[in-house]
C-alpha cells in the first residue's frame, strides 16, 4: 500500500474460508514513525470473512505491517508493505524513440519515466483488418493536462507520432503514483486525461485497462487506445464520494434481445432499478441503423453508377461499393452477401436470411417501418412501404412471392413513381415487394448470408421495397433495396462545415480543425459524423443543413396525402421515419445524453460484447456505453473478464469473481471479450462471437451478476442446507423452481415468468427475510425456460463451501420473463418494447414488464426501497 504523510488506507484481511468464531488479530509496525495502525481488530466469524484495518502514513519510508493470529497451537502471519511518499508527483525525466514493429517494444529505460512504453502485439503482422504497419514511436515528458477538478497521479507523457490512429488498439504504458490517490481512493478511481488532434483542451477519455504494475505507491498503469497523443492519469479532486443513495433493490441483465430490453426499460424506467447490465444487445440505435443502412443493405450502385457501368451494376451488390469500415472491431458486407461464419460456434443461433428476414419484420412491428412511411394517419399500421396495404403481410408467403405488389414507373398519375434520390430519382423504374431467403450452396454445404438468386426464395421482405431495373417483377442481383428513412443532412456538425471546409484543414497534419468528430471515446459530444442530424428538426437554420425534400429526397415529387409516395417534403422540418422516430425516443444512449443526473447517478450499468458479434454488438454497446463520459460519468473499459482483476502486466488472468475487487470495476463497465488475435482453434470455439466461448458465456453472467451482487448493501450469504425444489421432484412440498403464467393487469397480455426462489426462502429462521430480485431478459427465439440453468447455477455460488462469506454471491430471487411474440403480436420477438397504438394485436413488453415487477413486489418477498450512504 503506498500513501503520504498524514493520509489513511484502508487495507482488508480476508480468510480464504469461513471460520467458525470470532478471531482476534493482531497489528503491529515495524517503524511507526513511518506507518501506524491498531493493536489489533477483529475477523466477526461467521457473517464475516473479511475486516478492515486503517493505516496512517507518519513518515516518508517503507514500513512493514505484520497482523498475527494465533489458536492454541496454531497461528499464522501476513506482512504488508507500506511506502511513505512525497505528496507529489516526481519531476518527468527520460524520453525514448525507436521503430515500432509487430511484436516489439519501445520503452524508457531512465528516469521518472522508467518503464512508460509503446507496445504493438504480435498478431498487427496479420494480413487482416487488425493489421497495423511499423512506425517511428517516441515518448517524451509533455506540459501538465489537468482538467478541472482533478489532481495529477504521473507527468504528462506524450507519445506519438501524435497523428497516429490504429485499426486495432495498441497498449501504452504510462506513470501513476498511486500514494497520490485521496483518502479513500481505490485503483478503480485512476482516470486518464488525454489531448490530441482534435482535442487541444484537456478531456478525460475512457481507456481499457490491461494492467497495473508497481510496488502499492509508484505504478505503471498499462492501457489499450485506438491512437496516440499525449495522456496523463489523474483523479478526481473529491474522490471518493460519500452520499446517500436510494437502492430499489431490483437488476435487469439481458443478453442478445434481452439486453435491448434491460437497456430500454431501465433507462426509460431508472427509479425502478439500481443495476442494468445489458449483455450482448441492440442498445444504441442511431449507430445500429447506420450500419444496417450502410452494410446491410448496402453495396448497391446508384442511378448514377448505374449509368456509368450498367453491366459491372447488374452483377450484384458488392463491398466494393460499401465504405470502409472506421470502427475497430466493424465488419463489413453488403445486401447480398450478409456475414456468418459458417461452423463457428459462439454464435447464438443460425442467423440465417430468413431469421434476419423475420428480425427486420420484427422491429417494424415494435417500432414502426424505419425507412418508410405508408400513412400520413399515425393510427395506420406502419410496417409495411407506402403503396403496399397492410393486408398485403397477412396474406400467405407463396401469395406474395407469386404477386408482388408493382407501383409502376412515373407517368404524371397518382399511384405512379416511386422516387429515390439514390435508386429512382426520376421515378423511371417500378418500385416492388420483394422475397428473399435463398442462400448459396457452395462445395455441397449451404453458405449463410450469401443470397442465391436463383434458388428458391420464398420469404416476403415485408418491410422493405426494390428498385426493379428490367422491369421483370422481381428482384434480381444487383436491383437495389431502398433504404432511406430520413431527409438527406449535412453531417457536418453544428458549425455546419465538415472537416475540409473548416479553416487551417489538413488531411495529415490537422484533419479536424473544429474538433467536433463524434468519437464515442474521444469525443462523445461531437456532432459531425455521428449519423444524426443536430439541430432544431424545425429550424432550418439552427442546426445542421438539411433537404426539405422528403423521405424520398427527390424535390417535387407528390406527397402521401396526394395519392403519391413521399412525406414531409416543404414542411419546414427535417422528416424522419415515424418508426425511426420512435426508436431515436426510445434509445438508450440518447435516454443516457438527456437523462436527469441525479436518477442515471442512482444506476450503475454493467454491458459487454464481442468483438466478433455478427451484429457488431460490441461497437453498438461502445457507444451506448459512451453516452455517459459524454455526461461526466466515468466509463471503466475492459477488453477481457480476467481484465477486471487488475493483474500485473505479463499475466493472462483467468477470471474468478470471487478474487475480483468489485468495488474497483466502476459504476458504468464496458466489457469488449474476444482476442483479435485468437488461434484458430479458439476462434472455431467462439471466441468474441454473439454469445462466445462457452468459458466466455459463464464469464459473461457471472461477472454482471458478482458485480450486482457485490454493490447491493447488506446482503445475506450465510451458508445454509436447502435444495432446488422443481414440480415433480420427490419430497419437495415448496417449489423454488417454477413457471408461472403472468397476465397483465395493464394490457391483458398473458405470458410466461420462470422464477427461481433462493436458497432458506421457505425456511423458518427466514420467515422475514426480504430479497433483492434480479429479471433477466432472453434472446431473440428463445424462450424463459432456456436460462433458467443460468439460474440454478448462481443458486449454487449462494451457498457454495468454497467461497468465504464476503466474497460469496448474496441471495436474489431471479425471474426469467417471457420475451416471445404471442399470437399475431409479431414473429419471435418483442424486444421487450411496448409496440405503437397503430401495430395491430402488438406486444406491450415493456408494460408487461412492469406489471410483472408489481407482481413479484406483492407476492413475494422482494426488498423495499432503501437509503443508503455510499462511497463512491
Amino acid at each position: 500500500i503506498g500513501t503520504t504523510i498524514g493520509v489513511e488506507r484502508v487495507a482488508q484481511l480476508r480468510l480464504v474460508r469461513d471460520y467458525c468464531e470470532t478471531a482476534t488479530i493482531t497489528l503491529a509496525s515495524s517503524d511507526p514513525g513511518i506507518a501506524t495502525v491498531p493493536e489489533t481488530v477483529d475477523l466477526e466469524a461467521p457473517d464475516r470473512s473479511r475486516t478492515e484495518v486503517t493505516i496512517v502514513g507518519a513518515g516518508v519510508g517503507t514500513a512493514t505491517i505484520t497482523a498475527s493470529w494465533t489458536a492454541g497451537e496454531r497461528s499464522q502471519s501476513v506482512d504488508l508493505a507500506v511506502i511513505v511518499t512525497e505528496a507529489s508527483v516526481p519531476a518527468c525525466t527520460g524520453n525514448a524513440s525507436g521503430n515500432v514493429t509487430p511484436g516489439s517494444r519501445i520503452e524508457v529505460a531512465e528516469g521518472t519515466l522508467s518503464g512508460t512504453a509503446i507496445t504493438l502485439a504480435e498478431g498487427a503482422a496479420r494480413p487482416d483488418k487488425y493489421h497495423v504497419d511499423a512506425f517511428d514511436g517516441v515518448i517524451e515528458c509533455a506540459t501538465d493536462q489537468i482538467p478541472d477538478g482533478y489532481r495529477a497521479l504521473g507527468p504528462a507523457v506524450r507519445f506519438g507520432p501524435v497523428l497516429a490512429r490504429f485499426t486495432r488498439e495498441i497498449s501504452l504504458t504510462l506513470p501513476a503514483r498511486l500514494a497520490l490517490l485521496p483518502e479513500g481512493a481505490n485503483r478503480g478511481h485512476i482516470e486518464v486525461s488525454y489531448v490530441g488532434p482534435g482535442a487541444e483542451t484537456p478531456r478525460i477519455v475512457p481507456v481499457a485497462v490491461e494492467a497495473i504494475d508497481g510496488d502499492g505507491a509508484d505504478a505503471l498503469l498499462t492501457i489499450a487506445v485506438p491512437r496516440l497523443g499525449t495522456y496523463q492519469t489523474v483523479v478526481r479532486e473529491d474522490a471518493p464520494v460519500r452520499r446517500e443513495r436510494s437502492f430499489a433493490f431490483n437488476g435487469f441483465v439481458g443478453v442478445s434481445m434481452g439486453a435491448s430490453g434491460a437497456a430500454l426499460i431501465g433507462m426509460r424506467n431508472p427509479d425502478r432499478f439500481d443495476f442494468v447490465a445489458p449483455l450482448g444487445g441492440p442498445t444504441d440505435w442511431i449507430y445500429l441503423r447506420h450500419y444496417i443502412n450502410t452494410y446491410h443493405v448496402g453495396g448497391f450502385c446508384t442511378e448514377d453508377e448505374r449509368r456509368s457501368d450498367p453491366e459491372g451494376c447488374s452483377a450484384g451488390s458488392h463491398l466494393s461499393r460499401t465504405p470502409p469500415i472506421d470502427q475497430i472491431h466493424e465488419i463489413v458486407q453488403d445486401y447480398e452477401h450478409w456475414w456468418y461464419e459458417d461452423g463457428i460456434e459462439g454464435q447464438g443461433g443460425k442467423f440465417d436470411r430468413e431469421e434476419y428476414l423475420q428480425l427486420f419484420t420484427d422491429l417494424s412491428m415494435m417500432y414502426g417501418n424505419m425507412v418508410h412511411d405508408r400513412s400520413e394517419d399515425p393510427a395506420e399500421p406502419n410496417i409495411t412501404p407506402p403503396g403496399v396495404p397492410d393486408s398485403f403481410r397477412l396474406r400467405p408467403a407463396a401469395e406474395r412471392c407469386a404477386e408482388p405488389v408493382v407501383i409502376p414507373p412515373y407517368d404524371g398519375s397518382p399511384g405512379t413513381g416511386f422516387f429515390d434520390d439514390e435508386y429512382n430519382p426520376e421515378g423511371a423504374y417500378p418500385a416492388i415487394t420483394f422475397c428473399d431467403g435463398a442462400e448459396a450452396w457452395i462445395d455441397g454445404e449451404k453458405d449463410i448470408g450469401i443470397w442465391d438468386p436463383a434458388g428458391a426464395n420464398e420469404n416476403p421482405v415485408t418491410v422493405a421495397l426494390a428498385i426493379d431495373i428490367n422491369g421483370n417483377g422481381r428482384r434480381d442481383p444487383g436491383e437495389p433495396v431502398v433504404r432511406g428513412g430520413q431527409e438527406p443532412f449535412d453531417d457536418c456538425g453544428l458549425d455546419r462545415l465538415c472537416n475540409d471546409d473548416e479553416p487551417g484543414f489538413d488531411a495529415a497534419a490537422n484533419p479536424d480543425p473544429a474538433g467536433d468528430d463524434y468519437d464515442y471515446q474521444f469525443n462523445p459530444t461531437g456532432t459531425e459524423r455521428n449519423w444524426l442530424r443536430d439541430g432544431d428538426r424545425c429550424d432550418p437554420d439552427a442546426g445542421e443543413a438539411f433537404l426539405d425534400a422528403g423521405l424520398d429526397g427527390v424535390i417535387g415529387t407528390a406527397q402521401l396525402a396526394d395519392g403519391g409516395f413521399d412525406r414531409g417534403e416543404g414542411n419546414g422540418c427535417w422528416t424522419i421515419s415515424s418508426g425511426l422516430a420512435r426508436m431515436l425516443e426510445r434509445n438508450p444512449r440518447s435516454m443516457v445524453l438527456e437523462g436527469e443526473m441525479g436518477l442515471l447517478r442512482d444506476l450503475d450499468v454493467f454491458a459487454d460484447g464481442g468483438i466478433r458479434d455478427l451484429f457488431n454488438f460490441a461497437i453498438v454497446t461502445n457507444h451506448f456505453m459512451g453516452a455517459f463520459p459524454a455526461r461526466g460519468l466515468p466509463l471503466t473499459l475492459y477488453n477481457s473478464h480476467g481484465a477486471q482483476h487488475l493483474p500485473p502486466s505479463g499475466v493472462d488472468q483467468e477470471f474468478v469473481f470471487t478474487q475480483v475487487d468489485w468495488s474497483e470495476t466502476g459504476k458504468f463497465v464496458m466489457v469488449r471479450y474476444g482476442d483479435p488475435d485468437a488461434d484458430d482453434a479458439l476462434h472455431e470455439m467462439g471466441d468474441g462471437g454473439h454469445v462466445g466461448t462457452n468459458t466466455q458465456i459463464i464469464h459473461r453472467i457471472l461477472s454482471s451478476l458478482a458485480w450486482m451482487s457485490a454493490r447491493w448493501p447488506e446482503g445475506d450469504r450465510e451458508n445454509i442446507e436447502d435444495r432446488i425444489c422443481i414440480e415433480g421432484a420427490p419430497g419437495c412440498d415448496q417449489l423454488n423452481h417454477f413457471t408461472i403464467d403472468f397476465t397483465a393487469p395493464t394490457t391483458g397480455r398473458t405470458g410466461q415468468a420462470a422464477i427461481v426462489l433462493p436458497p432458506g426462502y421457505f425456511q423458518e429462521e427466514y420467515a422475514d427475510y426480504e430479497y433483492p430480485v434480479v429479471y433477466f431478459g432472453h434472446g431473440y427465439g428463445q424462450e424463459p425456460e432456456d436460462l433458467v440453468t443460468i439460474g440454478i447455477l448462481i443458486w449454487n455460488f449462494m451457498i457454495s463451501n468454497a467461497v468465504p462469506a464476503d466474497e460469496r454471491l448474496q441471495k436474489m430471487i431471479f425471474v426469467f420473463p417471457d420475451g416471445r411474440c404471442r399470437g399475431n403480436e409479431c414473429i419471435q420477438g418483442t424486444f421487450y418494447t411496448d409496440a405503437p397504438e397503430s401495430t395491430p394485436d402488438g406486444a406491450q413488453m415493456e408494460t408487461f414488464m412492469l406489471d410483472l415487477m408489481d407482481y413479484m413486489d406483492e407476492n413475494y418477498r422482494t426488498r423495499g426501497t432503501q437509503v443508503v450512504e455510499v462511497l463512491e
